[in-house]
């Protein structure tokens, strides 16, 4: 697997400020991690679900579940950082009147978070960016592109997305766990991973209905 390369990771960059502390939020709900995916009211609090892992019909898709899962872990807290630094920025924006102050405020914090953290997003592979292009859009509800054309403009949109095809990524990838499987994997080990408190649990910024996904590509797995 190829590394994504820096001019692809720079809008990443530009938002995911920092690294944060996982700091447990305060949850009405318990999520439980079993061998069985039901869903179980047998407690009388707000709400119980149980998430496991899908049926698999082979060794080989077994493996590939555990590879996804290794990159999801990986990349997930950047996308977390995302969301989080997208909410601080659109703040600090709306505080700054002036257009000239505005792009000097963002020049300048694309410089410090290049300098800060291109060392670590170099060293993610093409297929952890594929995955972190997609969480992205998760957490904050907009595609990487969208993002970058919002905030900086079009034609360094452009320039992204045309070196992201370079790699075969899209930044225009959207994150759909009712239609593509794949999504519906990373969305089993994001919930698996929630409820054994593995990673903090950032509400997504996107309506995801697990239930619904998971009675899909359970019967789909049937045919």
């Amino acid at each position: 697997m190829g590394v994504v390369s820096k001019s692809c990771l720079l809008f990443f960059l530009f938002f995911s400020f920092g690294f944060t502390q996982l700091v447990a939020q305060e949850d009405y709900k318990i999520r439980i991690a079993g061998q069985d995916s039901t869903f179980v009211d047998a407690i009388s609090l707000e709400e119980v679900e149980l998430f496991s892992q899908p049926k698999f019909k082979s060794r080989e898709e077994w493996y590939r579940y555990y590879v996804i899962r290794k990159r999801v872990l990986k990349v997930y807290p950047y996308a977390e950082m995302a969301a989080n630094r997208l909410d601080s920025l659109d703040n600090r924006l709306n505080q700054i009147n002036r257009k000239s102050k505005r792009k000097a405020y963002t020049r300048k914090l694309e410089k410090f978070l290049a300098e800060e953290l291109t060392a670590d997003l170099k060293k993610l592979t093409r297929s952890e960016g594929k995955i972190l292009i997609r969480l992205v859009y998760r957490q904050t509800g907009i595609s990487a592109f969208n993002v970058v054309k919002e905030y900086r403009n079009g034609l360094r949109a452009f320039i992204y997305q045309t070196t992201a095809r370079l790699f075969d990524m899209s930044l225009k990838r959207i994150y759909d766990p009712y239609e593509e499987y794949e999504d519906y994997l990373i969305e089993n080990i994001l919930q698996i991973a929630f409820s054994q408190g593995v990673i903090n649990s950032q509400k997504a910024a996107i309506s995801i209905d697990y239930e619904k996904c998971y009675q899909k590509w359970s019967s789909a797995k049937k045919d």
